[in-house]
């Protein structure tokens, strides 16, 4: 279970209403009921009856509430007090995420709660391809990596948390001989070009792209780019198309059109299990926080 998934909980048993409450949390009823359905599976408890015109908890459901609500109430005074008791600590925190992830809203939001909370800590950011962060993050050069998932296994002393999910999409230029087309798929693209940047990490990199491609029915065209920017540079000239998440396209801008290729990235954070820098706790807290926050719009 997790904290998402507690809070409709409650919401709907104040409410005794999914209707209402997918409009009190702009989601949608059925991102609703899939969520309570999941912790029902793992509490072993049908919470809600829905029989009735009218949703009510039942007898199990109402324990549930009890106790869900005075666990949140307790989860909010303990942060509350680890915030107090860590914010006098003095140091830093070095924070690495994802070349591309440039202009990703959810980083600075978290940093300014960090920030607000960490006086007395500086935050150290930087950027580096897949294989870049696994090696600052294993020579103790960075505290917090910011990636995706599937990039971590070989590594059993690395702790990771799944922070959300961005959704991948096929990206081609305006100026792209589909650019009129309606109703486009992605195997639409399987004689096209893909963009792949960064030479030294390309067999990761191709390996992901073929994954994708290969769900969608056919295998890609891969064509190296020397990095991210030259690899836009090709796709917004028309010379091809790239494969990328959400968080990637907006910040190489909004000049790109796009296809869904209805699969999705975890993006996690990673740190190592005998790092005891205890900001990283708080930083990954406020994370999970604001990115749970932007879930429920």
């Amino acid at each position: 279970m997790n904290e998402l998934q507690i809070d409709y909980f409650l919401a709907v048993a104040r409410n005794l209403s999914f209707t209402k409450t997918a409009d009190e949390m702009y989601v949608s009823q059925p991102a609703i009921s899939r969520q309570i359905s999941h912790l029902e599976g793992e509490l072993g408890f049908v919470l809600f009856d829905r029989s009735k015109k009218s949703t009510q908890l039942t007898a199990a459901g109402k324990l549930y509430y009890d106790f869900f609500s005075e666990f949140k109430q307790n989860m909010q005074k303990t942060r509350d007090m680890a915030y107090k008791s860590t914010n006098e600590q003095v140091g830093s925190i070095r924070i690495a995420c994802l070349e591309g992830w440039n202009n990703v809203t959810c980083i600075p939001e978290a940093l300014n709660n960090f920030k607000s909370n960490f006086k007395n800590m500086d935050i150290e950011l930087s950027s580096y391809g897949f294989k870049g962060l696994l090696k600052a993050l294993g020579a103790d050069k960075v505290d917090v990596i910011l990636s995706l998932e599937g990039t971590l296994e070989d590594y059993d002393d690395i702790m990771r948390k799944t922070v959300t999910k961005v959704p991948k999409k096929i990206i081609f230029s305006k100026m792209h001989r589909f650019a009129n087309r309606v109703n486009l798929s992605p195997k639409d693209f399987k004689d096209e070009k893909f963009f792949i940047p960064v030479p030294e990490e390309s067999k990761y990199a191709e390996s992901r792209i073929k994954s994708y491609c290969r769900n969608q029915g056919f295998v890609p065209n891969i064509e190296m780019a020397a990095n991210i920017e030259s690899m836009i540079l090709n796709v917004r000239n028309g010379l091809g198309v790239a494969i990328m998440d959400d968080w990637t396209i907006a910040s190489a801008g909004g000049e790109f059109l796009s296809v869904d290729l209805g699969m999705t990235d975890d993006v996690i954070l990673a740190w190592k299990e005998t790092n005891l820098n205890p900001a990283i706790g708080v930083l990954v807290s406020e994370m999970l926080f604001i990115l749970n926050d932007e879930a429920k719009v």
